[in-house]
């Protein structure tokens, strides 16, 4: 899979409203109708369901279908809170392409290096991971955004991403809360990296140069700190660089302060 230029000009994960593809949503496994991509919800039931019983239902008959049939999707998304057991019970399902999970309070990601089909994975408000080593394993990941991930700072096994052209690192743009990482010198040996973007985040070595070795860049938004400023010159030179903030708004990195 190689991603579209639409998909580097505005994200892999980027919801175009007058596009939108019907994809089924449910909340109970009743409500499945053979489907290969599905939207389940189903925590966060509200007063639909009356009893924490009846909730509780609900998410483990969903936990045991996923497990018991590993090969009923390719495109999962889940708008509610995931918890761990269903994280690991999606793992199972061994013909997954794209998997995007709005936020949960899952901090393993270990489960998820049983998916080697994966190409697309989007892992929302995430603040309990500890480790993005997991995702460094799937082979054929081609996109990958990680979002408030606060208890990682760390983030040099992505290197193993042989084929990613696509990465977003970034905290919660709603508070704003900012996530710490130690550096970006990993970026220096992903270089088929396409689209790049850092935002929401506190780099410990104010060192954005690594940047600088990616000449297949297309898209890249940066946060408009000072240490980025310092090397814009040299950044909106990349040879393929076309969109992105640095590009729209290029006002942000040439002004004072």
């Amino acid at each position: 899979m190689r991603l579209t230029d639409e998909q580097i000009q505005y994200g892999f994960y980027y919801h175009f409203a007058d596009r939108k593809k019907d994809i089924a949503r449910v909340t109970e496994v009743s409500e499945y109708a053979g489907e290969e991509e599905l939207i389940i919800n189903c925590t966060q039931l509200g007063t639909a369901y009356k009893s924490s019983k009846e909730k509780k239902r609900v998410l483990t008959e969903w936990c045991e279908f996923l497990v018991q049939n590993p090969k009923a999707f390719k495109v999962l998304k889940f708008g509610t809170r995931m918890p761990q057991e269903l994280f690991d019970a999606v793992c199972h399902q061994q013909d997954l392409r794209d998997l995007e999970i709005k936020w949960g309070v899952y901090k393993d990601l270990s489960a998820i290096q049983n998916l080697k089909n994966l190409n697309l994975l989007y892992l929302g408000s995430g603040a309990g991971v500890e480790s993005v080593r997991p995702t460094g394993m799937l082979p054929n990941l081609v996109g990958l955004y990680v979002e408030n991930f606060q208890k990682v700072q760390d983030y040099a096994e992505l290197t193993q991403l042989s084929r990613l052209e696509s990465l977003t690192i970034c905290g919660d743009g709603m508070g704003p809360q900012y996530i710490s990482v130690d550096s970006i010198e990993f970026l220096c040996h992903i270089p088929q990296l396409r689209f790049l973007t850092l935002l929401t985040i506190r780099l410990r070595d104010n060192d954005y140069s690594p940047i600088l070795n990616l000449q297949q860049l297309e898209h890249l938004s940066l946060r408009p700190h000072k240490d980025v400023k310092r090397v814009y010159d040299n950044l909106r030179r990349l040879p393929k660089l076309k969109w992105g903030l640095l590009k729209s708004e290029p006002e942000l990195f040439t002004e004072n302060g």
